[in-house]
């Protein structure tokens, strides 16, 4: 609490109508004085300003009920808990500073309030009765201290306004329930006088109509003996303050009406044809045609012992009515079994809690026009990963410090490595730092640099927008300084790069050998890295996800960022990858192994039941302990594999065993039903089997999504002539939640749901689906030699992904075949020569018969470059150098075959010298005469008899 508020008493019924009092309606756009004081007073109730700080009040009486059963105490219960309860705060929620003439002005409204109950003050000591209880009340809480937990214990507002409720300690005697385990009588009965007090803080001050039984008694017992004229009056103040009865003209029950809409057409509704309807199984229900299981937890109308319909009928939230409800139903033997009943206090008590932390889930009305049109749109929020997400968190900052920032997140498909990587993005971005993020795509791997290259290229997209033109020229002017006219290299991995660079760029000719170029391309990105960490002033974190799809080349480049030695160890670098967890379906490159090696390591497993639970209770904007039941079926199918449940919650809401109910303005289930379905273990199979459901067009459209990877440009598919139906179409799978959408883009919800798609064709269709694009797009490129690298990439991977046997117009194989030639050549000006090597290889498989002969400059081509690409991949990849010295051989004749004799020459004293041989000049024929003379000293014999040579470096020699 502020120390500048001042803290005041008030007993509740004052706080009440003073709170009431204290809305201004006229902030909510109301103009008080068009509308009654009745509508005006269900206004107030519903307002945050009254609604919030009622809401601290009902959750301290919890709390401290909670507290004293711990210590074996409780709440008297022979006495009216609301005469007995005091609310202090500051002066901003209903209790206004208050001096001793306050105080009397509160007892004297006291006074008035007692007496609206036809109570008597005279009978129990004079005038000074209600003076002298109040008093006694005030005195008896103003002994109570609290300690700073207490007042930490959710009562204090966002706006600093402090309230809190307590009851006076003097009501709180020795607990004497004799509960054996389940739940007493006077525990129930606790329950249920608490939710007396707060259908009383709730409407206003009003008490319930069933409440009232005993105070009936006591007047009537108070009217004897009295004239006509005072048990009139009497009589008259009693029925201003009672709800009406429900006879003739009380309110209809619509809750109850509409229920009997909820479901029609389900299977359960049946007719006994001869009228024999089994009552023993039926549910007591104003639809007797509908038979219910007792499991059936959500379909149970709870008919409350004190009707809340006033509650409702003055617009107060669905959730806060039904805890009322099922509080004050704690008495009704014969539906105290219903799971959605209060167990103990301690559970209204959380549930408070909830509505109070999280108003927006808990609290409100859900949209139930929008559930019922739309469906199911569960929530994408991380659930149970705060343990992992704090040791991201620690080693990020220790990256700040300049240490070395590498973690890497494993765990099976399905267990949200994705959704808390970016939990942590949301944390780096708020902290001011960079956040970058890319995916690799196992459809994909033919990019080069694929993930890496469009993260960067990416950011320096986001460098163009109008807002950051000053950013823009301070990073081109510092890239400009550092690369010089290396930067050229660059711009074939990152195209952006060029626009902020402006002005044009020597073109570099590629003369130098494939290992240096390599390595010039590391460089040059953590060249880069450097560069836009030091222009901002902000640490910079890559996020890439599914590496167990990544290329050499991204995993290279990455280590070298990670790794270098000197000056760029020092830049505030933070990497973060998520991989699956390695299986006999997946499996990691050694690269990979290296790089999760040198890091942290956060391994994600499926959730636990609780973890679950509220998942499935804020999805489904409910108490926890009114989803436990299904949660708990739901976790014995899924196993806690989060991708699992999300997808099975969505599909029992399509068919009916999860939906929103009209009547209850909540979600309701049907748990037999639920739990007597067959699932597959396997979330794949799941998926597959839940993708075959969907229409014909709309699983069409998600296989062809799946053919181009993960994600697809809807401005791709209109520019490259695919079929416009697949944007309609793919707008479906948004809506049934396969599919994200976001800006023009479609992206899998998750790769998982990716594979199923894609494996919904069988494989020899698929070949000839993937080049039949292929070709569709290459006709687009034949000829232009400004088109994007990237779509040409994305023609010739889905030409390679066909195959020679997916050829079915002899033509197309020379078109393949060039293809690939063109995008091998454009992987090496990228500096990839892994993926070079694989298009040049690519190409060369789809050359026929006679191609030396017919295709003599195309054949060569393809030859000469993939064996100087493979040259480079063994002479780089080989751990040591008498591993190369095979291919080094090849190289030098090679070489010389190819009349290079100087450069062959050269070539192999080079790799002698490297064994620790050195031949003194470069007179080849002097040299020759030398061994010429040495053998001719040794006759034959001699030398065929001369000991074998065993050094295996001299033999390679």
């Amino acid at each position: 609490m502020s120390s500048n508020s001042k803290e005041t008493t008030i007993i509740l019924s004052d706080w009440i109508r003073r709170a009431l009092v204290g809305v201004d309606l006229s902030a909510y756009g109301t103009d008080p004085s068009q509308w009654s004081s009745t509508i005006c007073n269900s206004m107030a109730l519903c307002s945050d300003d009254y609604l919030m700080p009622a809401l601290r009040v009902a959750y301290s009486l919890a709390n401290q009920i909670c507290k004293e059963e711990a210590t074996g105490k409780s709440p008297t219960l022979s006495v009216d808990w609301v005469d007995n309860i005091i609310v202090h705060g500051n002066n901003r929620v209903g209790c206004e500073s208050m001096n001793d003439g306050g105080r009397r002005r509160d007892s004297l409204d006291s006074i008035a309030f007692l007496d609206s109950l036809g109570f008597d003050p005279s009978d129990a000591g004079g005038d000074n009765f209600a003076d002298n209880l109040f008093e006694s009340v005030i005195n008896d809480h103003d002994s109570t201290t609290f300690s700073e937990e207490e007042r930490d214990e959710g009562i204090e507002g966002d706006c600093g306004d402090y309230i809190r409720a307590h009851f006076a300690s003097s009501i709180f005697n020795t607990n004497d329930d004799d509960n054996d385990g389940g739940l007493s009588r006077d525990a129930m009965q606790r329950i249920y006088s608490l939710g007396v007090v707060f259908y009383v803080l709730f409407s206003g001050g009003e008490r319930p109509a069933a409440h009232f039984s005993t105070a009936i008694e006591f007047v009537e017992q108070k009217l004897s003996g009295k004239s006509d004229t005072e048990t009139e009056e009497l009589s008259q103040e009693l029925s201003e303050d009672l709800d009406p009865l429900p006879f003739e003209h009380a309110p209809i029950d619509l809750a109850v009406e509409l229920s009997i809409l909820d479901g029609i057409g389900d299977d359960e509704y049946v007719q006994d044809p001869l009228g024999d309807n089994n009552f023993d199984d039926a549910p007591q229900h104003p639809n007797p045609k509908k038979r219910q299981s007792s499991q059936q937890n959500c379909n149970i109308s709870n008919s409350c012992s004190v009707p809340v319909e006033s509650l409702r009928e003055k617009g107060l939230p669905s959730p806060l009515c039904d805890l009322v409800a099922n509080m004050l139903d704690c008495t009704n033997a014969s539906r105290f079994s219903g799971e959605d009943s209060y167990q103990s206090m301690s559970d209204v008590r959380s549930d408070l809690r909830l509505m109070l932390d999280n108003p927006n889930t808990f609290l409100r009305d859900l949209d139930m026009t929008k559930l019922s049109t739309t469906g199911s749109q569960f929530i994408e929020k991380m659930f149970g990963r705060n343990v992992e997400l704090s040791t991201i968190k620690d080693a990020y900052r220790r990256s700040i410090s300049g240490d070395c920032g590498l973690v890497t997140i494993s765990g099976t498909s399905g267990t949200g490595k994705s959704l808390l990587a970016n939990e942590f993005g949301k944390f780096v971005s708020a902290d001011g730092g960079i956040f970058l993020s890319g995916k690799f795509d196992q459809l994909q791997q033919g990019k080069p640099f694929s993930a890496l290259a469009s993260t960067l290229d990416q950011y320096c997209g986001i460098l163009l927008l109008e807002e950051m033109v000053s950013t823009k020229e301070k990073v081109a002017f510092q890239l400009r300084s550092v690369l010089g006219k290396e930067a050229y290299h660059l711009t074939k991995i990152i195209p952006n790069l060029a626009t902020i660079l402006g002005s044009a760029l020597p073109v570099l000719s590629h003369s130098e050998d494939c290992i240096n170029a390599q390595k010039r391309v590391q460089y040059l990105l953590c060249q880069f890295v450097e560069v836009i960490s030091s222009s901002s002033s902000a640490p910079i974190t890559l996020f890439l996800d599914d590496l167990h799809w990544a290329d050499a080349a991204s995993i290279a480049a990455v280590n070298q960022l990670l790794f270098a030695s000197g000056p760029l160890s020092h830049r505030k670098f933070f990497f973060l990858g998520c991989a699956r967890e390695k299986d006999s379906a997946t499996k990691w490159s050694n690269a990979v192994d290296i790089l999760v090696a040198g890091g942290i390591h956060v391994k994600l497993d499926c959730m636990d039941e609780h973890t679950l639970n509220t998942m499935v209770s804020e999805s489904l904007c409910l108490s926890p302990r009114l989803t436990r039941p299904l949660s708990n079926v739901i976790y014995h199918k899924t196993k806690g594999n989060p991708l699992f449940v999300s997808q099975l919650m969505r599909s029992l809401n399509k068919e009916g065993l999860l939906r929103p109910s009209l009547s209850r303005r909540r979600w309701e289930w049907d748990t037999k039903k639920i739990r007597s379905r067959r699932l597959p273990d396997d979330v794949a199979i799941f998926l597959t089997d839940s993708l075959g459901e969907l229409p014909d067009k709309v699983q069409r459209a998600l296989f062809v999504l799946s053919c181009f990877g993960a994600s697809l440009e809807s401005a791709f598919v209109e520019s490259q002539g695919l079929d416009r139906n697949i944007l309609k179409n793919l707008e479906i799978a948004v809506a049934e939640g396969f599919v994200d959408k976001i800006n023009d883009q479609y992206r899998f919800a998750h790769d998982r749901i990716q594979e199923a798609a894609y494996n919904t064709i069988p494989a020899h269709r698929r070949c000839i689906i993937h080049f039949k694009y292929g070709i569709e797009l290459s006709s687009l490129l034949i000829g232009d030699k400004d088109v994007i690298s990237s779509v040409l990439f994305t023609a010739v991977n889905q030409l390679n992904l066909g195959g020679p046997p997916a050829v079915q117009d002899e033509s197309h194989y020379i078109t393949a075949a060039r293809l690939n030639l063109r995008a091998g050549k454009k992987a090496m000006e990228m500096s990839d020569y892994e993926t070079a090597y694989s298009y040049f290889d690519s190409g060369i498989s789809f050359l026929r018969k006679k191609h030396w002969q017919e295709h003599y400059a195309l054949s060569l081509e393809l030859y000469s470059l993939a064996a100087k690409c493979a040259l480079t991949n063994v002479v780089a990849k080989a751990h040591f150098f008498e591993d190369k010295l095979d291919v080094l051989y090849f190289e030098t004749c090679a070489l010389a075959y190819s009349s290079r004799l100087a450069e062959s020459i050269e070539k192999g004293l080079d790799i002698l010298s490297k064994l620790g041989i050195e031949v003194q000049g470069t007179n080849v024929e002097a040299r020759v005469q030398e061994m010429k003379d040495l053998l001719s000293s040794h006759t034959d014999d001699e030398i065929l008899n001369s000991k074998p040579m065993t050094d295996p470096t001299m033999i390679i020699a």
